[in-house]
């Protein structure tokens, strides 16, 4: 039943005081990440750990963003939020959206989210490791595999909203906002972020093995064993040949020129190319 979430999140949305509609979004929301992930108290304490901020920025390029702000209280620890940039003029599935895709950023952030050593320390987002000076807690390197966070993290999007789109409830704020989304949607869901990154890896992503043990490594915080994992199925360093890819598709998305695209085919079938190869071996090894 999950009319049994009003209350837990009609509590968090009075101790922040959020408006209607982002309750009503959080309470098919809420069942959808238990649903997904089978962790209800861990998604629960997640909610009500991390405000919802709208900024009132109406900022159409980042339109919203998780935020972990590191300080030091005895040990480091951080400040979290998520940050709607674009609230207003806004279409209501992609509120939808970009509210799942910041707080599923958050909740795959928060287990073993700090990691201290020495004079430095590394604040974890998903599969990503950013690294911080302790004496400044100036940024001094951020890891390139922010790239495939954001990839699986769009996926799992689509994923919970698909969950939402095909739940029942007797509800009548719930039936409407499940009726609203089931009819903003074309029976399978696909979101615009990162979408030809995405395309390009479908491959990979539609791999059961390679998304499920992301997934469960990504949330509990293990991330430091994906490497090794994946290397040992594709051989090689294949794990950060696929990094190094998708960043450079990355970062010729936004320039021009006969030039541009020729690197932008070349790497595309690379990526193509890697993805085959771990599907091979790991069919191999099943």
């Amino acid at each position: 039943m999950i009319e049994k979430y009003i209350p837990i999140i009609d509590e968090i949305g009075l101790k922040y005081n959020y408006p209607d509609n982002i309750k009503h979004l959080l309470y098919v929301i809420l069942p959808a990440f238990v649903i997904k992930y089978k962790k209800e108290q861990f998604i629960i304490d997640c909610l009500n750990n991390i405000p919802i901020i709208i900024t009132g920025k109406e900022d159409p390029k980042i339109q919203a963003l998780y935020v972990s702000y590191p300080y030091l209280e005895g040990t480091i620890k951080t400040k979290k939020a998520i940050y709607l940039n674009r609230y207003n003029n806004i279409p209501f599935l992609q509120l939808l959206d970009n509210l799942i895709h910041e707080l599923n950023h958050a909740i795959n952030s928060y287990k073993n989210e700090i990691i201290i050593d020495k004079d430095y320390f590394y604040l974890r987002t998903g599969l990503t490791k950013t690294k911080y000076s302790i004496k400044e807690k100036k940024i001094i390197d951020k890891n390139k595999s922010y790239i495939l966070e954001e990839i699986i993290n769009s996926k799992q999007t689509e994923n919970i909203i698909n969950i939402i789109a095909n739940m029942e409830s007797d509800n009548e704020t719930i039936k409407n906002t499940i009726y609203a989304v089931k009819n903003s949607i074309n029976n399978n869901y696909i979101s615009p972020a990162y979408f030809s990154l995405k395309y390009y890896c479908q491959k990979l992503l539609d791999n059961k093995t390679f998304l499920l043990t992301l997934e469960n490594l990504r949330i509990d915080g293990n991330i430091d064993d994906i490497e090794k994992w994946f290397n040992d199925i594709y051989g090689d360093n294949g794990y950060q040949e696929l990094i190094d890819t998708l960043y450079g598709l990355k970062e010729l998305q936004t320039k021009k020129g006969i030039f541009i695209k020729n690197k932008i085919n070349k790497l595309s079938i690379k990526l193509i190319k890697i993805s085959d190869r771990f599907n091979k071996n790991c069919n191999l090894k099943a």
